[in-house]
């Protein structure tokens, strides 16, 4: 019985140290200026180990890797912000360790941060290692990973474990309504109103018409006396077909006048016949037909117009 509890008890205070016990992840080291990858996984294995030199229960390097490769913006994250809340949620941790790697020759500058849930800033640390070989800045970077996260494992236990999202259930598809069929319309009787009188003002055919008779009847009297003294002489003397040496020429213009004496009578008959036609035209009228339906709920009104 005595051993009994005393196994019960060992288990019982495992048991509290696991849950009390944080989770935390290291971010892939940012690398000034960019490096080859092997080194910069390399120096995210080191960060790794150091949480685990910390007292603190660590995700594997490689693991952390392969759940940030789902999207650019979280694999390259490498300080606080939006980013590393979004990499909380993927690697359901609490809190995450950035690290910053400034390399200028064999000087190595190492800045560590402690992320909350949240992506914000918690606690910082920072150091050198001077005139160091890989391996002692591979050291180095572990060193201040575990005395950063050893600092504040007091801070972390109290942190709160991040929830994983619960996948949204897909809503279920509406059925459609079945279509209303409407009432049968309620004619009314017709409405006749007068035609609207034009805006604008009618065309002048008279004005026109006399216009083009005018030039008609002057381009006759102009035409016909030229093409008639074509080719008689042009002096007074005895036989003038045998004395003159000159004779008129003048068929070219007087057909010219002809045809447009003849055009200008032709024209304004035409305008004379337009112009009777929109003295005498007949005022037509527009028919208005409005029409109410009762609909669900109400009512619609519709107005059948011709004109």
């Amino acid at each position: 019985m005595r051993l009994q509890s005393t196994v019960v008890l060992v288990g019982l205070l495992v048991g509290v140290a696991a849950h009390g016990a944080p989770r935390v992840a290291a971010l892939v080291p940012s690398l000034k200026p960019g490096s080859a990858p092997e080194l910069r996984d390399r120096f995210h294995d080191a960060a790794a180990r150091g949480i685990t030199q910390g007292g603190v229960d660590s995700i594997p390097a490689g693991e952390v890797r392969m759940r940030l490769d789902v999207s650019e913006e979280q694999r390259s994250c490498a300080g606080a912000g939006p980013c590393a809340a979004r990499a909380s949620i993927t690697l359901r941790t609490e809190r995450l360790v950035a690290t910053e790697v400034t390399i200028a020759g064999k000087a190595y500058t190492i800045k560590v941060r402690l992320l909350d849930s949240a992506g914000r800033e918690v606690a910082k640390l920072e150091d050198i290692c001077d005139i160091c070989t890989i391996k002692e800045a591979d050291e180095a970077i572990s060193r201040v990973v575990g005395k950063l996260v050893g600092t504040n494992r007091a801070s972390m236990e109290d942190a709160k474990p991040v929830e994983p999202q619960r996948p949204v259930e897909p809503q279920k598809p509406v059925e459609p309504q079945k279509p209303v069929e409407p009432a049968p319309a309620a004619v009314v009787a017709p409405v006749v109103t007068e035609a609207p009188k034009p805006d604008k003002k009618p065309v002048p055919y008279r004005w026109l018409a006399v216009g083009s008779l005018g030039v008609g009847v002057l381009g006759l009297a102009i035409g016909i006396p030229l093409v008639v003294i074509d080719g008689r002489p042009t002096c007074n003397l005895p036989n003038p077909t045998k004395s003159c040496k000159d004779v008129y020429n003048t068929v070219g213009g007087g057909g010219v006048m002809l045809a447009l004496g003849v055009a200008g009578l032709g024209a304004s008959a035409a305008l004379f016949y337009l112009d009777y036609r929109s003295r005498h035209k007949p005022a037509t009228a527009t028919t208005w037909a409005p029409m109410v339906a009762p609909t669900q709920g109400g009512a619609a009104a519709t107005v059948i117009g011709r004109f």
